[in-house]
């Protein structure tokens, strides 16, 4: 029966009079919009609807006034007015009875329960046009005296209507309230689980709050610290704590010493802000890192440094010299005679002379001198020199090393070395490599300089390769 009724909507947004346009418009009734309740108030005097669902806050004219507009003008009051409002204040539904509006819609609305109020609503106009009963009544509500006059039905639709959207919301608080409800036992659980697998984790995890005070620790971390759940709960933590990842020693009560990769990241906890940490015990990682990367710069068979490893902690050594003013020498060292060993008598022997050639060079130098076996048997030295020391003084220790490892020797040949010196400018930028190019130079013009340069062997002299 109610196909085709005229039904205008005045509402100041145009997403929301679009909306209820094209949902009212589906369902076959015939729809007008207006933008404001002045043009409300003309297009309904231009062509009467049926019924008028207006907004209540609107420039110029809002939904109360357009109402008792449209009650005042005795060509448009029997149509029916209806207010959407939050209905957030009872003084509302005073309002709309003063301005003689006939039902209520909550906004935000459901569409079921719009089309369902429009249809009750057409159902009603049928009915009151049987019979009008006028009353008028003064209220007192919210400090001020109120006089109404309505017709008792409607009265009754507004007054019905505001209970249907009551019932409509507490129906919906409800469900809210079971939603949250059923999502705190998610959460709950959620919880629950989370718990259940820090507590299970094979790393250690620690929950620390603004004041540093431990808030949470899994059963795992008493392995990593050495101390018992309890002990470490509740304490300050004993390391600071960023974000991101570093590592850290740490020193168990017993004296035990372990290094640990800790990874740190923000977190929530009861509420608070908190840092969360996951500790895990690389100490054998550690010790396997640092053992290949003394390897990879360190000769095997002498246990000198190598030439990458002197290339590398070298130029740590020059930086540094720069920084104090200190000057470097560079003492490149060759062995005379080393091939004639290796042939006649055999490599065992001619490592056994390196590795005699590295103890006199760690003897005669300090231990913060970098020493280097930099090729077969050639050997480099690096050294900061004091205020007080001469490459002289340097060399003629070496020498005296030399000699007095050749006179305690037992051996059918004699140890002999060549070698030349160089120092860095500290003003220009000189490096590891030019310091050693330049001092093997010197190194040869030594050699070459030798007269009757040789070595023993077996009774017998042959001439250094």
């Amino acid at each position: 029966m109610d196909k085709g009724e005229k039904i205008l909507i005045v509402e100041d947004s145009l997403t929301q009079a679009m909306r209820l346009r094209y949902l009212l418009e589906e369902y076959g009734y015939v729809v007008r919009v207006a933008a404001d309740g002045v043009k409300g108030l003309a297009a309904a005097k231009a062509e009467k609807p049926m019924i008028i669902i207006t907004d209540v806050m609107m420039p110029e004219m809002d939904g109360y006034e357009l109402c008792a507009r449209i009650k005042q003008d005795e060509t448009l009051k029997d149509i029916h007015v209806v207010l959407l409002t939050s209905l957030s204040d009872p003084r509302d539904v005073i309002k709309g009875l003063q301005c003689g509006a006939d039902n209520f819609l909550t906004k935000p609305y459901d569409n079921e329960q719009l089309l369902r109020r429009v249809h009750h609503i057409l159902i009603n106009i049928a009915m009151r046009r049987a019979g009008n009963a006028q009353m008028s009544v003064e209220v007192f509500f919210g400090g001020q005296r109120h006089t109404l006059t309505s017709d008792r039905v409607q009265i009754i639709d507004l007054l019905l209507s505001t209970f249907e959207l009551a019932v409509l919301q507490n129906t919906h608080l409800e469900k809210v309230s079971a939603d949250y409800r059923n999502a705190l036992e998610d959460v709950k659980s959620a919880e629950a689980n989370l718990r259940m697998l820090m507590d299970m984790n094979g790393d250690a995890i620690v929950v620390v709050d603004a004041r540093h005070l431990v808030r949470y620790v899994n059963p795992a971390a008493e392995g990593i610290f050495g101390r018992k759940v309890d002990e470490i709960l509740h304490k300050t933590f004993d390391f600071p704590i960023e974000v991101g990842r570093q590592e850290i020693t740490i020193k168990s009560a017993s004296g035990q010493r372990l290094i640990a990769d800790m990874r740190v990241v923000s977190s929530k906890w009861d509420g608070e802000d908190v840092h969360l940490a996951t500790i895990r015990d690389i100490t054998e990682t550690v010790v396997l890192r640092e053992r290949l990367r003394t390897e990879s710069i360190t000769d095997q068979l002498t246990g000198l440094y190598n030439r990458r490893g002197l290339m590398t902690l070298g130029e740590n050594q020059l930086k540094l010299a720069r920084r104090i003013k200190k000057r470097v020498m560079c003492l490149f060292v060759d062995l005379d005679g080393f091939k004639i060993i290796n042939d006649m008598l055999g490599h065992e022997e001619g490592d056994k002379m390196l590795r005699d050639a590295a103890q006199i060079l760690k003897q005669a130098f300090r231990e913060t001198d970098l020493i280097a076996r930099v090729g077969g048997d050639e050997f480099a030295v690096l050294a900061v020199m004091s205020g007080t020391e001469s490459p002289e003084e340097l060399v003629s220790r070496l020498q005296a090393n030399i000699a007095r490892y050749n006179a305690n020797c037992c051996r059918q040949y004699p140890l002999a070395m060549s070698f030349g010196t160089e120092f860095g400018d500290l003003e220009a930028s000189c490096s590891v490599s030019k310091l050693m190019t330049w001092a093997d130079k010197r190194m040869y013009e030594h050699k070459s300089g030798k007269k009757c340069v040789g070595s023993e062997v077996g009774g017998k002299k042959y001439d250094d390769d």
